[in-house]
């Protein structure tokens, strides 16, 4: 027997799924009303509005919303939306871990994202996405690296300019030695600061990899 569909319902779902804007006015003109439909349609509408925010770049207001739609999906056993083959559960935890990734709420995002490989560890974006977080989390490391380039740029301009005004006036035998010392400051400052990055990447890359390997390697016991 066909499905009779609300009236809210109806003139919500008309709306273009691409006017985002469009979709959150209505959904919290109607908000109420929208919490006395049936589970499916409330579910439905809320998954609209939850993607709306995510569209619109209100990340904030998407993080307190999208978990709503992540316990209804567990409490009322909904894996799948009307015209969407990705489960619903799995692309909404996705979408809260970007959201809290663009908002600077990495710890949440790497909690999320460590789940997300749990349940799928061969799927190599959550692993990839999981790298990009921890590397944000590196900021000590990659903070000494930069305070030691600009150092040693400074360093480097201050022996620049003894060279000019005192070394090659007073001491012009010294002027090769000088120069040998500026491009020696400036290469440790570089160095410095490619080798910070380059360990917080070998750090992620090597953390993230190893989980996702223990997390295929359990699903594969797992399955024995």
């Amino acid at each position: 027997m066909p499905r009779h569909y609300s009236k809210l319902y109806r003139e919500l779902r008309a709306v273009e799924p691409g006017d985002y804007h469009r979709i959150i006015r209505m959904y919290e003109e109607q908000e109420q009303a929208i919490g006395r439909l049936d589970v499916e349609e409330h579910f439905e509408l809320t998954v609209h509005y939850v993607d709306a925010l995510f569209e619109t770049g209100a990340y904030r207001e998407h993080q307190l919303m999208v978990d709503l739609v992540i316990h209804a999906s567990i409490r009322h056993d909904i894996r799948y939306m009307p015209g969407r083959q990705e489960k619903v559960f799995e692309q909404q935890l996705f979408r809260k871990a970007a959201s809290a990734f663009r908002i600077g709420e990495y710890a949440t995002a790497e909690h999320v994202l460590r789940e997300l490989i749990r349940m799928h560890p061969e799927e190599p974006v959550y692993a990839r996405f999981l790298r990009t977080t921890l590397f944000r989390q590196q900021q000590p490391t990659l903070q000494f690296g930069r305070a030691a380039c600009i150092f040693c740029l400074l360093l480097t301009a201050l022996v620049v300019t003894i060279n000019l005004l005192v070394v090659q006036n007073f001491y012009p035998a010294y002027g090769p030695l000088m120069s040998w010392v500026c491009i020696d400051i400036f290469l440790v400052g570089m160095l410095a600061l490619a080798g910070a990055y380059g360990l917080a990447y070998y750090r992620c890359r090597r953390e993230a990899t190893q989980f996702r390997a223990a997390q295929a390697n359990k699903r594969r016991a797992d399955s024995l």
